[in-house]
């Protein structure tokens, strides 16, 4: 992995690779006929550049996800949390209009917000002091209690890392870029059941942020486990497949203590569907996962042209990870969450 370039997209051609750090300009616009040979304007293929920002924090007792979706035609706000002890879990959702929110092309000090009365999140990259802030506010109603949260993540610490990534979307002419980070956590979290304090020797974040040219229909399925191990801090990024040259190009990687190893591809299988085991393997015996659900949080939402069916699953990873030297990391009802999404633009 080596340094990552200032532009993933530079006069219209895509620098595929697997990168230590952050892109200059995080921007993948201008990419040639991503679509085919039909002559359309950059300007209008521009606008099936899909984003997406996660926020996910883990500690001994509380896990979550913050998402924010943004594209040219809708937006969209989600945040789930659960109670690792007692299993109960409370999700607040905002629709967002196009043009109300945005995902930053630096972040170095960027901000992506959802505002409203009721549903308040704000998520605030200030790489330059190596710091990520969140702040959340949710008002409740009949069904969920009010909520209020402030957490910091620091990647530059010891354990902690970030990397950058820009592979093929099914066909090279098409791209995602994404860049993670992850690093010890602390903060506070307030549900209306409990408040709790997070320290940083037991809190855990990943940050993720991806830029998709998205076709009219896409699939995914994600997985993200954080946490410690014998006291060393543990996360990774698992996905299916997105292209045919996956070997040379994908985005899994493997942090430990700040240092981040690349995975080969993987496939995700459900063969007892979501709220069964979930297999993860791969063909070079370097990863050997059954991630157990335990709490599935479903949505789906058509309106017009547009549809969506999302899973945001919270379980457990058992089994075996190895890294590009041969260690071994043993999983053991590792805490993490599954993502499967289908996706109608």
């Amino acid at each position: 992995m080596g340094p990552a370039p200032d532009y993933p997209v530079k006069n219209g051609k895509a620098c595929f690779g697997s990168f230590n750090g952050a892109f200059g300009h995080f921007d993948i616009r201008g990419m040639k006929r991503p679509f085919g040979d039909l002559p359309l304007p950059v300007s209008f293929t521009n606008l099936r550049i899909m984003e997406t920002l996660r926020f996910l924090f883990c500690d001994s007792e509380n896990i979550g996800e913050i998402e924010i979706f943004n594209s040219s035609f809708f937006g969209f706000m989600e945040t789930t949390l659960w109670n690792r002890k007692t299993g109960r879990r409370i999700a607040y959702r905002r629709i967002i209009p196009p043009g109300l929110t945005r995902i930053p092309r630096s972040f170095l000090n960027g901000v992506t917000a959802c505002r409203s009365h009721r549903r308040y999140v704000r998520i605030h990259s200030r790489m330059q002091k190596s710091l990520i802030h969140v702040d959340f506010d949710f008002l409740g109603d009949s069904v969920r209690p009010p909520c209020e949260g402030r957490l910091e993540m620091n990647p530059s610490e010891h354990e902690g890392g970030e990397c950058s990534f820009l592979v093929p979307y099914e066909v090279r002419r098409r791209c995602q870029g994404s860049y993670m980070a992850t690093g010890p956590l602390h903060g506070w979290i307030s549900t209306g059941y409990d408040d709790r304090q997070i320290s940083a020797d037991q809190g855990v974040g990943f940050f993720d942020v991806r830029k998709t040219y998205l076709p009219l229909r896409s699939k995914s399925s994600t997985l993200v486990g954080m946490g410690r191990i014998n006291g060393k801090l543990v996360s990774f990024h698992l996905a299916n497949s997105l292209s045919r040259d996956d070997y040379r190009y994908n985005d899994n990687v493997l942090f430990i203590d700040g240092r981040a190893w690349p995975l080969p591809p993987v496939k995700i299988t459900r063969p007892w569907g979501v709220t069964g085991d979930w297999i993860i393997q791969d063909t070079e015996s370097m990863i050997d996962l059954v991630f157990t659900p335990i709490s599935d949080s479903s949505r789906a939402l058509s309106a017009l042209i547009v549809r969506t069916m999302y899973h945001t699953v919270y379980g457990a990873f058992d089994g075996v990870l190895l890294t590009g030297e041969g260690e071994r990391v043993v999983l053991k009802n590792f805490p993490g969450i599954g993502k499967k999404v289908l996706l109608r633009i």
